[in-house]
């Protein structure tokens, strides 16, 4: 059996990460959330390529492209409005990709948001689908609380989760963090496929998600204390 192909996308928007300068909106210990991933990726020598899907010719100027496996590619303009998920901007380069003859069979989705991603998990996420070969594999997060419910008609019920019931595992969906998903499955209606497995990620820390001042505040908070750096 052939090691599968595999590419890194990870998404940026200027609107997110750029101030009105064009400077960085988050800087953590001195670096942009965009290097800090990129580096995670790169660092991961099974991968073929790690593509930074930006929307802003001024990304494209920040990166360092000593490693050949960087690439530098403009998405569409109208993946960059409100609505367009993380998601749709790798369906798109993943067509992109085939089109240019550049496909891979897995694309792994890697949002800078997620600074402090385990850094081992990329090779992690590279060996488990060596011998399973997963539709897809997605991230998630472990919940050890149960949830209430509510229906269209107003009627709720309660979902006993790991809090009451040890054998029903409850996930958190964060893809962000780093989700594989097969290249045919991503430009079909199904992009997760029929074979879904998931990598239960139970660190609070991995999940902290840097979208504003809270989370920036957060993620250097906990770094602090753990005397750790990204």
């Amino acid at each position: 059996m052939t090691t599968p192909t595999v590419d890194a996308v990870i998404p940026i928007r200027a609107a997110d990460c750029l101030n009105e300068a064009g400077d960085p909106r988050f800087i953590l210990q001195g670096r942009t959330l965009w290097d800090i991933t990129i580096a995670h990726a790169l660092a991961a020598q099974g991968l073929r390529s790690v593509v930074v899907a930006h929307d802003d010719d001024r990304f494209a100027a920040r990166l360092d492209t000593t490693d050949s496996r960087l690439v530098s590619e403009k998405r569409p303009g109208r993946l960059s409005v409100e609505g367009v998920t993380t998601l749709d901007v790798l369906r798109e380069i993943a067509r992109i990709r085939i089109e240019q003859e550049k496909g891979a069979d897995y694309y792994l989705l890697m949002e800078i948001t997620h600074p402090l991603r385990p850094k081992s998990l990329v090779a992690d996420l590279l060996t488990a689908i060596e011998s399973d070969r997963p539709d897809s594999l997605i991230t998630c997060h472990p919940v050890h609380y149960n949830f209430w419910r509510r229906d269209e008609n107003g009627a709720t019920d309660r979902v006993a989760g790991a809090g009451d019931r040890a054998a029903l595992g409850m996930f958190q969906e964060l893809i962000g963090i780093g989700s594989l998903f097969r290249a045919e499955n991503l430009l079909s209606e199904n992009p997760f496929g029929d074979h879904v497995d998931i990598v239960p990620i139970d660190r609070f820390w991995a999940t902290i998600d840097v979208r504003d001042e809270d989370g920036l505040w957060l993620a250097e908070a906990y770094l602090e204390r753990i005397g750790a750096t990204v």
